[in-house]
């Protein structure tokens, strides 16, 4: 529940909406926000406590001494940046020193009245009051202004020139919506430009970072570099693939040319004659398995195609292939094994499972010497990340060096190389067969055993639901 809410919040769409929801927003309270400002000319704000203090300060020194209108209006002179204002309460009028600063105070103040002391601003200006004190005889109203700019946000935006004002929702909805073109399209053009890449032969080029995106763009882009990594994989094999057939094939013509030019110079000799025809027929053999192989370990390396998966029964499998081999282990006078067998179903590829175990036992009963066993058995792992089945083929050969096993599985590999030329091999059994475990998302190892002999072990995850 929690990971499909965080998925959600994390899409494109959401995050679309989102941007289009506080850009909407975001443009609508600036132009709101701007336009009253345009609107009004001053802002009421709580009282400014330090003109609250100088005021009181004043009326409390106006009650010792006995001072004239003018004197008072004289009285901040020796503060440059203050003026006070005096608003008659009975007739309204209002009267203050003339300084430019002072007029929108002035007009202000002609129009309104406060009940309680309040500071309002002003472009240029700060004004505080009422303080009610008596002079001259009359109840009046004492106001003091200050000039210069308010540390408020508000009286900021107001001491702006009126285009600025219009100017500033325009960059911060364009900044916006720029940030927003630029969080979509970042991925995109990555992706357009290792595409490009690639395209032009630079089959290593990839998405960089793509872990840190959780949405649909981030998803594309780890898409992206698999299917790269995918047709990298293949096109790379296809090469190897090439060359190692164009070497393969080179011994085997070699000896097919031989082979028909030495029976064309026995055509007076029947006898020697079909003894090279016979020999032409065994390269041709030889060439014709090879092919069929390198054709089969091609489509297997070709990570597109297409697996028909199905229900097996993985022990009955195993017994249908060790009776068709027991046909080449009998000229050998070897015997197949099987040991700890148990029902077991597994979705998976027929054709391609019984590949991979047929040439992997031939490939054991190859290497066995005569009568002796090549030992099969079934294992059966479960823990709370995999379950998987093991099967086990062992061989009582002298094995191979440890150096080598890596290289079993490589494509016409030979641990000797007259070895499978001797014995008619084509050096791809192991190649195929790992393709085909590859291609069930298994695993395919080669292990030397301690009392001799060679262990090929093919790990596949188990579906519990076809059990």
């Amino acid at each position: 529940m929690i990971n499909s809410i965080s998925r959600s919040f994390s899409s494109i769409g959401f995050k679309i909406f989102l941007s289009f929801w506080f850009f909407a927003l975001g443009t609508i309270i600036a132009t709101r926000f701007i336009s009253a400002q345009i609107a009004e000319s001053s802002i009421v704000l709580a009282a400014h406590h330090g003109d609250q203090q100088k005021l009181n300060r004043l009326a409390i020194r106006l009650d010792s001494d006995d001072i004239s209108l003018i004197d008072l209006l004289q009285y901040r002179r020796k503060a440059p940046h203050e003026e006070l204002i005096i608003k008659d309460i009975e007739s309204g009028d209002v009267t203050s020193v003339k300084r430019r600063f002072l007029a929108a105070a002035v007009n202000y103040l002609e129009i309104n009245s406060f009940s309680k002391i309040t500071s309002v601003q002003f472009p240029q200006a700060r004004i505080t009051g009422p303080k009610n004190i008596t002079l001259e005889g009359k109840k009046v109203q004492l106001y003091l202004v200050s000039r210069g700019k308010s540390r408020h946000f508000n009286a900021f935006i107001m001491q702006l020139p009126h285009w600025l004002k219009l100017a500033i929702p325009i960059f911060l909805s364009s900044l916006l919506a720029w940030l927003m073109a630029k969080t979509l399209s970042k991925p995109i053009l990555a992706i357009k430009r290792v595409a490009t890449d690639i395209g032009n032969g630079q089959l290593d080029a990839r998405i960089k970072n793509v872990h840190k995106r959780k949405d649909e763009l981030g998803s594309l882009a780890t898409s992206f570099n698999t299917m790269a990594d995918k047709l990298s994989h293949n096109l790379t094999a296809n090469q190897r693939l090439l060359a190692d057939v164009s070497h393969e094939l080179r011994s085997p013509m070699t000896r097919l040319q031989l082979a028909v030019g030495l029976a064309q110079q026995s055509i007076n000799n029947p006898e020697l004659q079909q003894k090279h025809l016979a020999r032409c027929e065994l390269e041709v053999t030889r060439l014709d398995k090879m092919i069929s192989d390198v054709l089969s370990l091609s489509r297997l390396e070709n990570t597109f195609q297409h697996v028909n998966l199905q229900t097996v029964s993985l022990n009955a499998l195993l017994a249908d292939i060790c009776q068709d081999c027991q046909y080449l282990a009998d000229e050998k006078n070897i015997s197949i094994t099987k040991k700890n067998f148990f029902s077991l179903n597994l979705l998976a590829d027929q054709n391609l499972l019984s590949s991979a175990f047929s040439n992997v036992i031939i490939n054991a009963i190859t290497y066995t010497p005569k009568r002796s066993e090549v030992m099969i058995s079934m294992h059966r792992f479960i823990n709370d990340h995999q379950d998987s089945i093991n099967v086990v083929i062992s061989d009582n050969g002298k094995g191979v060096p440890q150096c080598t096993i890596e290289k079993l599985f490589q494509p016409f590999y030979r641990v000797d190389e007259a070895r499978d030329r001797n014995s008619g091999g084509t050096g791809l059994g192991l190649a195929i067969a790992q393709q085909a475990v590859l291609a069930h998302n298994g695993e395919i190892k080669a292990n030397n055993k301690e009392d001799g002999g060679l262990s090929i072990t093919i790990t596949l995850p188990v579906n519990p639901n076809n059990e």
